[in-house]
């Protein structure tokens, strides 16, 4: 949808995003690069996705951070408040200097 956003995906050869948590792993993808594309200038998005301790987790970070000191909006609460009813989190914010992450980690077995 935002190709000058250059994005691009890293996950392990047997990483995917889990059939039942699709929808919602789609709901925050298209917030974090609606996020990078309003609130950023990025020259690369970048979208993680892998297992971590019987959990799935993606990672969305951009490079594109002014250093404004932003509040998060309603885009990310409502999908932090989406992944709570799956018995997941999300996190966000600036993780290191100029890299804004979002992370999505949600148990999953199998």
């Amino acid at each position: 949808m935002h190709p000058e956003l250059g994005l691009t995906l890293r996950r392990g050869a047997d990483d995917e995003v889990p059939t039942a948590l699709e929808p919602l792993a789609q709901s925050v993808l298209a917030e974090a690069v609606r996020n990078a594309h309003k609130h950023a200038t990025p020259t690369k998005v970048e979208v993680r996705i892998g297992r971590h301790d019987g959990a799935f987790v993606m990672e969305v970070s951009n490079d594109g951070v002014n250093g404004r000191q932003r509040r998060p909006g309603m885009g990310l609460r409502l999908a932090a408040l989406e992944a709570l009813h799956s018995g997941g989190v999300i996190e966000f914010g600036e993780r290191e200097p100029g890299t804004w992450k979002v992370r999505l980690v949600v148990p999953h077995d199998g």
